[in-house]
């Protein structure tokens, strides 16, 4: 069974949905989901390489200013600025995704969007799971409220987690129920 995602997983480990598995005797054990960004590089060899494209883009301006072309050098210091500010936004969206978190009677997702985050508590009995045929991600979805899930993962495993997810929401509801809802785990499409 898996296991709770760990930091220092690879990246395709990160990107692909791990559930905690329950304990096959407790009856409300709890199953999350990490869903993040898969960050290819190290925080500290992202910002090298983006030193190092602004530091030699800023060598070149000053040669050319030397040279006595000093707007190159003005170019260059902006063009230095706006992958200070890229990185910056990188940076700031770094950790975004979704944590779910089922029990036997409530359905928790925090969403983290850059610096803001926020939690919708949902009632497992009154969820679905909805699932376009485009390149929209599955929505949850419980009344009127809508939580776009899966928003960083791939196609394929979006079909996955949708797939996992609506078995286990399924079985979160009461014994012998059988949910005939539309789209309700089905990613297939």
């Amino acid at each position: 069974m898996p296991g709770p995602i760990d930091r220092t997983a690879t990246a395709p480990e990160i990107a692909r949905a791990n559930a905690q598995a329950p304990e096959a005797d407790n009856a409300h054990a709890t199953v999350r989901w990490n869903l993040r960004r898969n960050i290819a590089m190290k925080p500290r060899v992202f910002m090298l390489h983006i030193g190092a494209a602004a530091g030699i883009s800023c060598a070149i301006g000053v040669g050319f200013c030397i040279a006595g072309y000093p707007l190159v050098l003005a170019f260059c210091a902006c063009q230095a600025l706006a992958l200070l500010a890229a990185m910056v936004h990188y940076a700031v969206h770094a950790l975004d995704g979704e944590q779910l978190v089922l029990t036997g009677n409530a359905l928790e997702v925090r969403c983290t969007r850059g610096f803001r985050s926020h939690t919708v508590r949902l009632d497992p009995c009154w969820t679905r799971l909805e699932c376009t045929a485009g390149a929209e991600p599955p929505t949850l979805c419980s009344g009127r409220t809508r939580v776009p899930v899966a928003v960083y993962l791939a196609e394929p495993q979006r079909r996955r987690f949708a797939a996992e997810f609506g078995r286990m929401l399924a079985g979160a509801r009461m014994p012998g129920t059988v949910d005939r809802t539309p789209g309700t785990a089905d990613c297939t499409s």
